[in-house]
């Protein structure tokens, strides 16, 4: 057995490549790449999705924005609680999918200074 794993032991070091320093990547350059991590979705209504959140964590609509791929993303948080969700509405399915949930909720005051006021944040779909 000593000498099966002797053996290979001294096969590996044949089988490593080595990059040269042009292959490498500089230090400071950025990597963009894709990456997947399991997300959960429900076939549940949008709506229904937010009302439960409300009586479950006290969530309510922080921010709203349409996607680049036609998407619509909602932040939903409970200020007093610091407990956040980040929900994403699938159109083209009707699915809605839990992208993140957290706690230790900030927000920055300062754009409220800048906010416009009334500014309708209904997703149309």
């Amino acid at each position: 057995m000593k000498k099966l794993l002797m053996g290979v032991l001294l096969l590996l070091p044949s089988t490593i490549a080595f990059a040269e320093p042009k292959d490498l990547p500089e230090k400071n350059s950025p990597q963009v790449f894709q990456s997947q991590k399991p997300v959960t979705c429900t076939s549940d209504p949008y709506d229904k999705v937010k009302q439960n959140f409300l009586q479950s964590h006290g969530e309510v609509g922080l921010m709203r924005y349409m996607g680049d791929v036609g998407t619509g993303i909602e932040i939903i948080g409970n200020v007093d609680t610091g407990t956040i969700t980040i929900l994403e509405f699938i159109p083209s399915s009707k699915v809605t999918c839990f992208i993140s949930m957290g706690k230790r909720l900030e927000i920055n005051s300062n754009i409220f200074q800048k906010a416009n006021k009334g500014i309708p944040t209904k997703f149309i779909y």
